[in-house]
């Protein structure tokens, strides 16, 4: 039995070493190939061409990406236009105007559906700024 005599500055604490593990003479796990080690290949140069390919496919999403943000700030100004309608006091000229503006910059997407979505929220916008007298286009 140890004694504990006091208190002192923790020190690293020894771990037991793991026995090596043996295995009997003829023991072996069925379906385990031999372990082998295999030399790595050094890695091949990459083609330029691919590296265009791998930028042209990230442009698509990166498109996609921009075309959604504007999507999401023309649905916006469609509200704020609907919001400054209602309310008595607001200025639906301004709404207007900047409706007009996002409707009339809108970028393309590179995807088939997300551009035919757009497309309808800016048919929608611009149906609105045309009641309006604020044409798009």
């Amino acid at each position: 039995m140890n004694r504990v005599t006091g208190i002192s500055a923790a020190g690293p604490t020894p771990r037991p070493k793991p026995a090596a593990a043996a295995t009997a003479p003829g023991f072996s796990v069925a379906g385990s190939p031999p372990e082998t080690v295999q030399e790595t290949q050094p890695a091949q140069n990459i083609e330029l061409s691919a590296m265009l390919a791998l930028q042209e496919a990230t442009s698509d999403t990166v498109q996609d990406k921009a075309a959604s943000r504007h999507g999401q700030a023309l649905l916006q100004a469609l509200a704020e236009l609907q919001k400054a309608l209602l309310s008595p006091g607001q200025d639906p000229e301004a709404a207007t105007a900047r409706l007009g503006q996002l409707a009339a910059s809108m970028p393309q997407a590179a995807a088939p559906a997300l551009a035919a979505l757009l497309e309808s929220v800016r048919l929608r916008a611009k149906i609105e700024c045309l009641r309006r007298g604020v044409e798009v286009n």
